[in-house]
């Protein structure tokens, strides 16, 4: 008998003995490799870890702990604050990015979506974009100085 069976057949036991239904031990059983592979590979991430901490060197000297940069010394300090428009940017960019996709299945079924009210849903999308798309436009948000 396969492990693969012996474990089904301890699984569907105990579903029984707690009074789960047939289907049901049969869908936890379809699972029930994945939760294997989960186990062993938990297992092997903390097992990997753990013989890292215990066999790797404990060396701490100040030039450890100092952060290296290209091998030269620190000359400015790495925390200081990035200006606003490039996460503005970033976030105009997303913003739009994420209209494509959503345009693109609507235009691939266009000749479908005919006469089911789709065209209207999506001209007040595009109006709504158009007026953010202004509104970025007007506070220059997309300018760069």
């Amino acid at each position: 008998m396969s492990i693969k069976a012996t474990l089904n057949r301890l699984l569907r036991d105990y579903l029984a003995s707690r009074g789960i239904g047939r289907y049901f031990s049969y869908m936890l059983s379809e699972y029930l490799p994945i939760l294997i592979h989960a186990i062993v590979v938990f297992t092997i991430g903390c097992a990997a870890i753990a013989l890292a901490s215990l066999l790797g060197p404990r060396t701490k000297s100040r030039q450890k702990f100092d952060p290296y940069e290209c091998g030269l010394e620190q000359i400015d300090n790495p925390h200081k604050p990035i200006a606003i428009r490039f996460y503005t940017f970033a976030l105009l960019f997303i913003l739009f990015d994420i209209e494509t996709i959503f345009l693109l299945p609507w235009a691939y079924g266009f000749k479908s979506l005919i006469g089911t009210g789709a065209l209207p849903a999506v001209l007040f999308f595009l109006a709504i974009l158009a007026l953010g798309l202004f509104y970025i436009l007007k506070t220059g948000a997309l300018d760069w100085e």
